[in-house]
């Protein structure tokens, strides 16, 4: 979370052929109570990229579709998730952000748990040594 504004920023980035083809990075218009909050509404957020990516997609290549896949880091945040009840802890969360579940259970979105030193998408979010930016470029498809 930036400390300016205690605002957590979004990223996500999308690849098609071991190449980037969708990215975003902006701050959180909301403040959020824990790391998991953050994470959850930045799921949702690239939950709505990734429906309109995959209709896109199928129609263009005329696939089948099939759930796709959003990497994350927070498995706590992964969990809530893939959960299909409220419970008190997560009350507070506006019902727009519940809309990742609902991709979850349609089979739609997969959540699966990357581990945090292998997040592409921190490439949009934060400040990273060298090592990771050449890393993560490489990875994408991009040229520095």
């Amino acid at each position: 979370m930036s400390t300016e504004g205690r605002h957590a920023i979004s990223g996500y980035v999308f690849k098609l052929f071991g190449s980037a083809i969708s990215w975003s990075s902006k701050r959180q218009t909301l403040v959020v109570l824990s790391t998991t909050e953050a994470e959850y509404v930045a799921l949702t957020h690239a939950a709505r990229e990734a429906i309109w990516l995959r209709a896109l997609l199928s129609q263009v290549f005329k696939l089948e579709s099939l759930p796709v896949e959003i990497h994350c880091d927070n498995q706590s945040a992964i969990a809530l998730s893939a959960e299909n009840r409220f419970h008190a802890r997560t009350k507070h969360i506006d019902i727009q952000y519940h809309f990742i579940r609902q991709c979850v259970a349609d089979g739609k979105i997969l959540v699966p748990y990357v581990p945090t030193d292998d997040q592409e998408a921190d490439i949009f979010t934060k400040a990273l040594p060298p090592i990771k930016v050449k890393r993560f470029t490489d990875r994408l498809g991009l040229r520095v």
